[in-house]
């Protein structure tokens, strides 16, 4: 098994064992699922901007929303170098309902994130690194229906490696 599926499989673990924790009267219940595609940017010295998707499934219990949040990233600069990134994050965060059909949602958690730099000048060797990541996330969304909305998720991780942030179009369905 790679490195990448051991670490879903450890995360998804430690979320499924949050549940007996808050099984007295409180219920820990499916919240929403949320797809989004946008732009990304890093802190590094060649970054010129890139492509990002991210994908996330929320639980809520009382007002608290835990989030798994996915996001991979790249940005391809064919004269000088090539810059991806992936983050597997577990999320706390809290909703604000700002109307019946616009909600603000942020989240703070840590996760795994992983880079790889491949210059195009000198030796076209990839460089792979992971490390822990503090992802922050904000999330405006105004629902056109009951269960559907459309929003803007930003994000910004902190790491060791290089800080990367992006700002996203999402579709989110409540459950």
């Amino acid at each position: 098994m790679n490195k990448r599926a051991s670490n879903v499989i450890t995360l998804l673990l430690i979320c499924s064992s949050l549940t007996p924790l808050f099984a007295q009267d409180r219920e820990l219940k499916l919240k929403s699922l949320s797809i989004g595609a946008g732009f990304m940017g890093s802190s590094s010295e060649t970054s010129i901007g890139g492509f990002a998707v991210s994908l996330d499934l929320s639980m809520m219990l009382d007002k608290h929303v835990f989030s798994l949040y996915l996001s991979d990233g790249s940005e391809l600069d064919l004269v000088d170098a090539e810059e991806k990134y992936t983050e597997l994050n577990l999320t706390y965060g809290r909703p604000i309902n700002l109307n019946p059909w616009i909600k603000l949602e942020w989240h703070v958690g840590l996760g795994h994130f992983r880079y790889s730099y491949k210059s195009n000048v000198t030796d076209f060797v990839s460089n792979k690194e992971s490390t822990i990541g503090v992802p922050i996330r904000a999330k405006l969304i105004f629902y056109t229906g009951r269960h559907f909305g459309i929003g803007i998720n930003s994000n910004v991780n902190l790491n060791a490696l290089v800080n990367t942030y992006s700002g996203n179009i999402c579709l989110q369905y409540e459950f």
